[in-house]
C-alpha cells in the first residue's frame, strides 16, 4: 500500500491503494505499522470505504481504534504511545431557524407533526452547505415561502445533542419575497401560518424559549454577511458574518 508522511509527523495511507484482498492487506498494513514504529510517527491515519468494511477487524487487531465514520467510509487511527493530541473528530451539528417578518409585522411559525405548540421554521444545516443558504431552503420546504437571507440574529448551543455531540443553533432574519403558504414537507409539517409576533409572545401554548427568542429578536439587526478581500487559496472562509462597524 502506498502512503504519505503529513507535516505532523503522521502517516496516511492513501485510501485508493488499498488492497481488496484481505491477506495482501494485512500484510500491507503491517509493514506500514512496523515503518511508523520504527520512524516514531505520532499517527498512521487508514480510511475504508463501505464496500471495504471486511477490512475494519485486521486493522483493530493491529491496534488501529475508530476517529469518524461518514455514511460511505470510515476512518481509523493508529496513535504512538507518546502521542497525546489527536486532530479531534467532529464534534457539532449545526442548525438555522428563521425570523421571516412581513409587511404586516407578522411572523413565520410553523407546526410539526404530532406537535402543540409552533416554532420558527428551520432545520438541519447538510455538510458544505451555508447557514444562508440552509435557512432559506428550509423555511421553503417547511412553509413554501420564498426568502431572502439578511443577518444572523443570535444563536445557542445544546449538549448534549444527538449522538453525543453538541448542536448550535444560528437565529438568522430573512425578508420574505412571497407569502403564501405552500407546505413542500408534508410528513414533517403540519401547519404553517403568519401571525402577529405581539400575539406569539403572549400565547402560553408555545414553548417558552421560543417565545423569549422572537421577542428579544424579532426587531434586532445582526451580523451581515461578509466577503473578505483575497479570500483564496487553501484556508479560504466559507462563510462570514460581520457587525455592522460604520
Amino acid at each position: 500500500m502506498q502512503f504519505e508522511l503529513d507535516p505532523f509527523n503522521g502517516v496516511i495511507i492513501q485510501t485508493d491503494a488499498i488492497p481488496e484482498d484481505a491477506s495482501a492487506f494485512h500484510q500491507s498494513l503491517q509493514d506500514i505499522v512496523t515503518f511508523a514504529r520504527r520512524e516514531a510517527k505520532n499517527i498512521v491515519w487508514l480510511t475504508l470505504s463501505i464496500r471495504q468494511s471486511h477490512l475494519v477487524a485486521m486493522a483493530t487487531d493491529l491496534g488501529f481504534v475508530f476517529h469518524n465514520c461518514q455514511e460511505d467510509e470510515l476512518t481509523l487511527i493508529l496513535k504512538a504511545p507518546t502521542t497525546e493530541f489527536v486532530p479531534f473528530i467532529p464534534t457539532h451539528t449545526i442548525g438555522a431557524g428563521a425570523i421571516v417578518t412581513n409587511g404586516a409585522g407578522q411572523i413565520l411559525v410553523i407546526r410539526e407533526q404530532g406537535m402543540a405548540g409552533f416554532k420558527l421554521p428551520g432545520g438541519h444545516v447538510e455538510l458544505g452547505e451555508r447557514i444562508e443558504e440552509a435557512v432559506v431552503r428550509e423555511v421553503w420546504e417547511e412553509t413554501g415561502v420564498e426568502a431572502d437571507f439578511q443577518s444572523i440574529v443570535g444563536f445557542t448551543t445544546r449538549h448534549p445533542f444527538r449522538f453525543g455531540k453538541s448542536n448550535l443553533y444560528f437565529v438568522c432574519r430573512l425578508a420574505p419575497t412571497s407569502e403564501t403558504i405552500d407546505i413542500q414537507d408534508t410528513d414533517e409539517i403540519a401547519e404553517a401560518r403568519w401571525v402577529d409576533w405581539h400575539t406569539y409572545i403572549a400565547d402560553p401554548t408555545h414553548s417558552p424559549f421560543n417565545r423569549q427568542m422572537v421577542a428579544q429578536l424579532s426587531q434586532a439587526d445582526g451580523l451581515k454577511p461578509f466577503e473578505p478581500s483575497h479570500n483564496t487559496g487553501p484556508f479560504r472562509k466559507h462563510e462570514t458574518f460581520f457587525a455592522d462597524g460604520e
